[in-house]
């Protein structure tokens, strides 16, 4: 039977491409899932279910007052980051939802910043392995280049069945 997750199907469709073609690809395909993530300009660097990484360059439309790319857009690319790692695991029929964001903003961002988030075979087991429940994801910025944490964070996602989202948007 076919995956019906659409963030695990996209995996699958280009888990073959060559290294250089996925990420665009895998760019595309979740920013036609999640259009924010397109219009906030986050490029897919990697994307497995133990390990996602995206990127946002500095551009002038994601600037804050000094220059630096703004705290929201940082958070945004926290946010897209954790919440693929475990969109990549959810059972099918159930859809996930962030819960809590704790984010530490600890140096300047004056370049591209990438964020990436892990899971261990342990934590990929407890999402996959229930329709409904809760996980808090770790989450490192930094420049593409350098090791240096410009953003850190923790971000608690639930995972719920799709059914019950829709009856309680119903209500």
């Amino acid at each position: 039977m076919a995956n019906a997750n659409p963030f695990a199907r996209i995996a699958d469709r280009y888990d073959g491409t060559p290294p250089r073609l996925r990420p665009p690809l895998v760019t595309q395909a979740v920013g036609e899932v999640i259009p924010f993530v397109d219009t906030a300009g986050c490029f897919v660097e990697a994307y497995t279910p133990r390990r996602v990484a995206v990127r946002l360059d500095n551009e002038e439309r994601l600037h804050n007052h000094l220059g630096g790319l703004h705290a929201a857009a940082l958070a945004l690319l926290a946010e897209t980051a954790t919440g693929l790692v475990v969109a990549l695991n959810v059972p099918d029929g159930s859809s996930p939802l962030l819960r809590t964001m704790d984010i530490s903003f600890e140096n300047f961002a004056r370049d591209a910043v990438q964020a990436e988030a892990t899971l261990t075979d342990a934590e990929t087991s407890q999402v996959r392995s229930r329709p409904l429940g809760q996980i808090a994801v770790d989450v490192a910025l930094t420049a593409p280049d350098d090791d240096t944490t410009l953003v850190a964070g923790t971000l608690t996602w639930a995972w719920v069945p799709e059914a019950r989202l829709v009856d309680e948007g119903e209500r």
